[in-house]
């Protein structure tokens, strides 16, 4: 006996079937939909770190800037300040150098140059400078700069013996004196020269040319000038100053043994001194 067919469970079945289907759609759909809304989610935190990424870098770059032109500003009052500095240390410079003229720079200065050019001719043409030897030119055709040459008198250990004298001017002349120098070694107590590496500069030690260099004048002896310095370096020749000496050792041999001393600068006058 055949079973009869119910066609209402296979129906049911099928539209199970089709209900099942459509939910499994729908959640692809929504997985699908789940798995954009994330691919939006880190496009935008890429876009977000980018924008960030950007904005520190600009930042980085104007704190660069800043600091450059910081650095720019602070040089250029650095150099600012040095150059305010060095002006007012030139101001100060001149302002020192016309007090110590203590005159008018431009009329002092041609004043100096007139007087030194008049006394350098007067010297020339002095007969009684030449009669000791004397003869007068420049350093370098300056005229604060002289440069005397002084032969050695006979009888002397200095005999035939050519000294130069250098006779330097302060640009104040004749408000302060000039320096007096022998330009080579000479074997005196008064002259700062010495052998053996010992140091020397050729300064002269007589009282009347410290005192004029340093005040301009010489007591006791109105119109003090060259050619009285002159003099009294010529002096030198025939004495020797033994309360100033430059040297004590040859202070000593002098005291001791003048003989001696005379034959040591004897020695000196030839080795140092073109003789004539």
């Amino acid at each position: 006996m055949k079973m009869p067919i119910n066609n209402n469970n296979n129906v049911g079945n099928m539209n199970m079937m089709n209900n099942n289907m459509m939910m499994n759609m729908n959640m692809m759909n929504n997985n699908g939909g789940n798995m954009n809304m994330n691919n939006f989610g880190n496009m935008n935190m890429m876009n977000n770190m980018n924008m960030m990424n950007n904005n520190m870098a600009n930042m980085n770059m104007m704190n660069n800037m800043n600091m450059m032109n910081n650095m720019n500003m602070m040089n250029n009052m650095n150099m600012m300040n040095n150059m305010n500095m060095m002006n007012n240390m030139n101001m100060m410079n001149n302002m020192n150098m016309m007090n110590n003229m203590n005159m008018n720079p431009g009329v002092s200065m041609n004043n100096t140059l007139t007087r030194l050019k008049k006394e350098f001719e007067l010297c020339q043409q002095d007969s009684e400078l030449c009669q000791i030897g004397c003869s007068f030119g420049l350093v370098n055709d300056d005229i604060f700069n002289w440069k005397v040459t002084m032969v050695g008198p006979k009888g002397t250990p200095y005999e035939g013996g050519l000294f130069t004298i250098l006779i330097l001017f302060p640009k104040n002349y004749p408000k302060y004196g000039p320096d007096f120098r022998f330009k080579n070694k000479i074997c005196h107590l008064n002259v700062d020269w010495r052998e053996n590496g010992v140091p020397g500069n050729g300064h002269i030690c007589i009282s009347t040319l410290n005192e004029w260099k340093s005040t301009g004048k010489v007591k006791d002896k109105k119109g003090f000038g060259v050619k009285q310095a002159l003099f009294d370096i010529f002096c030198l020749f025939y004495s020797q100053g033994k309360d100033s000496p430059y040297d004590a050792n040859l202070a000593e041999l002098y005291m001791q043994n003048k003989d001696k001393f005379n034959e040591e600068a004897r020695r000196w006058t030839k080795k140092y001194a073109q003789l004539i």
